[in-house]
Formats: C-alpha cells, sequence, structure tokens
C-alpha cells in the first residue's frame, strides 16, 4: 500500500543574522534622515518671499543653493554619524573594533571638499553682489533717495521732481517696469535702511556718505519697504513704496508731477 501524502512543510525561518539586521536599521535611518533633512531645506528655501526684480531672482537663487548644499552636508554628517551608531553599537560585546590611526588620502578628501565648497560659495556671491553695483553705462532712470526722521525724499535729478512724505502710508516712488533702475542713497541725520523684502536686498543709508546701486522691477505692482535700522522713537513710521509701472504710464506721470525748486 502507498502511504498517504503528508502535507508539505515549510521550513523554519532562521532569524537574521546580527550583521543584516543591522544593515537594514542603517538603511532605514538614512532614508529617514535623508527625507527629514530634504523637507527641512524645502520648509528653509520656501520661507523667502518671491523675488520682484532680476537681482532679487538672482540672490534667491543664491540662497536656494547655499540651502541645499548645506542640506547635503548634513545629510552627509547626520547619514555617517547613524551609520556609525547603529553599525558599530556593542549588541554585548565589549571589544573594540579595529581602530584606524590616520589615513592621508581621507584627511585631504575631507579638506579639499570644504575648501573648494567654500570658494565656490564665495565667487558666487561676489558675482550675484556684483549684479546690484552700478555699470558702466548710464541707466534708464536716476533716483535718488534720502532718509531723514522720520521719512524719506525721492527725487528724480533729470526730472526736477521729488516726492517726499512721513506718516503711516509713506511716500510712493514710481519706476519703469524692465528698465534699470540707479539709486543713490544717502540720508541726513543718522543711519537708516532702505529694505523692501520683495528685493531680497538691503542697503544702510549713512550720513555724509552716498551708496549706490542698481535693480530691475520685473513685474507692475506696488512695493511695501521700510526703514529697517533703528533709528529713534519713530523709527516704526519710516515706510514707503515702489510702484512699478509700464514705461508709457512712468513718463506720463513725471510729466505731471509738479518740479522742485533748484537747491
Amino acid at each position: 500500500m502507498r502511504r498517504p501524502l503528508q502535507p508539505l512543510r515549510r521550513p523554519a525561518r532562521r532569524p537574521l543574522p546580527r550583521a543584516c539586521r543591522a544593515g537594514r536599521s542603517v538603511r532605514r535611518a538614512g532614508r529617514l534622515a535623508l527625507a527629514a533633512t530634504a523637507l527641512i531645506a524645502l520648509t528653509a528655501a520656501g520661507c523667502l518671499p518671491a523675488p520682484a526684480t532680476a537681482e532679487g531672482r538672482a540672490i534667491g537663487e543664491l540662497y536656494l543653493g547655499f540651502v541645499v548644499i548645506a542640506a547635503g552636508i548634513a545629510a552627509v554628517v547626520f547619514g555617517l554619524t547613524t551609520w556609525a551608531i547603529l553599525r558599530h553599537r556593542a549588541h554585548g560585546r565589549t571589544d573594540l573594533p579595529v581602530q584606524t590611526r590616520g589615513n592621508i588620502r581621507l584627511e585631504i578628501v575631507w579638506t579639499a571638499i570644504p575648501v573648494v565648497i567654500v570658494v565656490g560659495l564665495f565667487v558666487a556671491t561676489l558675482g550675484v553682489l556684483a549684479r546690484l553695483e552700478p555699470g558702466a553705462t548710464a541707466p534708464d532712470t536716476e533716483l535718488r533717495v534720502e532718509a531723514f526722521r522720520w521719512g524719506w525724499s525721492f527725487s528724480y535729478p533729470e526730472a526736477g521732481v521729488t516726492v517726499t512724505g512721513i506718516g503711516t502710508d509713506g511716500p510712493e516712488a514710481v519706476v519703469p517696469v524692465g528698465r534699470p533702475i540707479r539709486l543713490t542713497l544717502a540720508a541726513q541725520d543718522v543711519i537708516h535702511s532702505f529694505y523692501v523684502p520683495v528685493f531680497l536686498f538691503k542697503r544702510d543709508a549713512v550720513p555724509g556718505r552716498e551708496s549706490i546701486f542698481e535693480f530691475t522691477v520685473e513685474e507692475p505692482g506696488t512695493y511695501r519697504g521700510q526703514c529697517a535700522e533703528f533709528c529713534g522713537v519713530f523709527h516704526s513710521r519710516m515706510p514707503f513704496s515702489i510702484r512699478a509701472v509700464p514705461e508709457a504710464e512712468f513718463v506720463a506721470w513725471l510729466a505731471d508731477q509738479p518740479r522742485s525748486p533748484a537747491p
């Protein structure tokens, strides 16, 4: 007689070796660390306002580069640290792993990489700052800004127009869209600061010293600004605004403004 068939029995699973379990933990921790680092980097980069000028866009791209490089460095450092902790934890052992006293090649590599990163960021920063400096050719619009306690004065020297204001809203300067504006900044009394958040740029106004820079507004709109240097009891009452309009509208606005007397 034939024996009845016996049901197949699966062999019992053997527990994974300790090294395999540690490897899985390391990979899982590495993925979590990478995901957390990417999330933090994207969140930090998203805190910047959308730039309104061509120079602000270059500054925003530079900031994003800094954030990405910093996030990459953080991922490498935290990832290797987590891997070392999980891979070489004791598990009841008391003997030390093999100790490496020195590695010239490794030391050269981890010295050269930060030097290259720092030099690259330094050169990129100088390139972005150079875009803010006045160029060799004369711009389409000259704008002179004087800060005083507690207000602003915007002058168009070629047209003989001056706009001055104090109070809750402050004065409004009008500029053409898509045209380079050369701004000369000065202060009458104490240190003030010209700051428009969406320009991603701030420049101090120092008494007795003129500061010159350029910007090009890319989209029409009204952009609020504020003195960003504490200058006295009414420092908070020093707002202003920059209104960017098409060139034809700017020319018409300039022609309608009363001419200021010569100094």
